[in-house]
């Protein structure tokens, strides 16, 4: 699964007239902002490298402008490679890193598939650590995130140890998204308007604060390469009715969640954490292919239903909306049928309205019991 990660500075010009240049694109063994934690041998030393068009645009076609080899110096993986001066996006690269480099403006990125990789802690906090990847071209960029990274020096220029930057900003993971404790609550979940609401501009990293997944083979700046949105907005608190829908469509409740098979149980956990952060008990993960399976307990039932119905409205408004841009409303047949849900949940309303009564070790009193028993028969009747 091949994604790119940024990273701030890191550029050294050996020979401008040659176009060689030493580029340092991932610092190891520390936690960067987006949860990552990049192992000192998880690079190959000696790799071969493509340096990409700007932006990684040779991934839509365009050519490559240069090459290169990756060393592995201590805690630093650094490009050591040459732009292909005698075409012209290569020497007009090349200027432009170079320009930009002057000012400690230079940022890189890499585009790699993880071999291996696993889940823990680091202060606790959780991360993901990068064992083994194969990368497969270094960019320079626009933006980038990255911690103590460094321009080397530029044109002779040193940079001290004082002037080093670090910078927030996108990764782009592919894949489960490690989640981070948040604040939890349990207002109504509007999912379609949460994601619509999503700045234009957001970064990787802001997205991955809102999703529990992101697809291996989309573009990380898009998010319709996001799946299983639970928070409310860009670091916003972690919103527990949208972790149990998740963890229906997980089930395969109403539909495939979209996520792959060997990322269920990592996204499952994701959602769990929340759950469990506020004190509840998530439901289990189930085989999706019993898709609403036998003998599934009320609660079990409930929170099914829950996705379904959440499920049902955020397609109803998607669709409402698409009409009315070309000025037409919902079919009366949907209308229709969206009428007759309205009519069912109305039903809800009497069984609402039966008094709770706290699981004491004592079990309610015989005064209790008697009122659940004939509000129970009211009910059954009106049934």
């Amino acid at each position: 699964m091949m994604e790119r990660k940024s990273l701030s500075g890191g550029l050294e010009i050996k020979d401008a007239e040659k176009g060689i240049v030493s580029a340092v694109f991932s610092t190891m063994n520390v936690r960067d902002h987006d949860g990552d934690y990049t192992r000192e041998d998880a690079f190959t030393d000696g790799a071969p490298v493509v340096i990409s068009a700007y932006g990684h645009k040779s991934w839509d076609g365009a050519p490559p402008v240069g090459k290169g080899v990756i060393r592995v110096k201590g805690k630093r993986a650094v490009l050591e490679g040459q732009f292909f001066m005698n075409t012209t996006a290569g020497r007009d690269t090349f200027e432009t890193v170079k320009e930009l480099a002057k000012d400690g403006l230079g940022e890189w990125s890499y585009g790699f598939d993880i071999n291996k990789y696993s889940f823990g802690e680091e202060k606790d906090q959780p991360v993901r650590y990068l064992e083994a990847v194969t990368v497969h071209e270094v960019s320079p960029v626009l933006l980038g995130a990255g911690i103590n990274t460094r321009t080397l020096s530029t044109k002779g220029r040193a940079v001290d140890d004082d002037q080093l930057r670090t910078v927030r900003g996108g990764t782009a993971v592919r894949g489960p998204i490690p989640a981070q404790e948040t604040a939890t609550l349990t207002r109504a979940w509007d999912g379609a308007k949460t994601i619509r609401e999503l700045p234009k501009d957001a970064r990787p990293s802001q997205l991955r604060s809102v999703y529990a997944w992101v697809d291996p083979d989309g573009d990380p700046e898009l998010k319709g390469s996001y799946l299983l949105a639970h928070h409310h907005g860009v670091d916003g608190p972690a919103n527990l009715r949208a972790c149990l829908q998740g963890i229906a469509r997980l089930n395969g409740v109403c539909g495939d969640s979209g996520v792959p098979e060997p990322d269920r149980e990592a996204v499952y956990k994701h959602l769990a954490s929340h759950l469990r952060d506020a004190d509840r008990e998530p439901p289990k993960l189930r085989d999706r292919s019993d898709g609403h399976a036998k003998g599934l307990t009320l609660s079990e039932e409930l929170i099914d239903a829950l996705a379904c119905t959440a499920g049902v409205i955020d397609s109803a408004s998607r669709v409402v909306a698409l009409r009315a841009e070309k000025g037409k409303s919902l079919s009366k047949v949907n209308s229709e049928i969206l009428d007759w849900i309205r009519d069912e949940l109305k039903r809800l309303d009497s069984i609402l309205s039966v008094p709770v009564v706290d699981d004491e070790p004592d079990g309610p009193s015989d005064e209790q019991k008697l009122s659940l028993y004939v509000q129970s028969l009211a009910l059954i009747n009106d049934f």
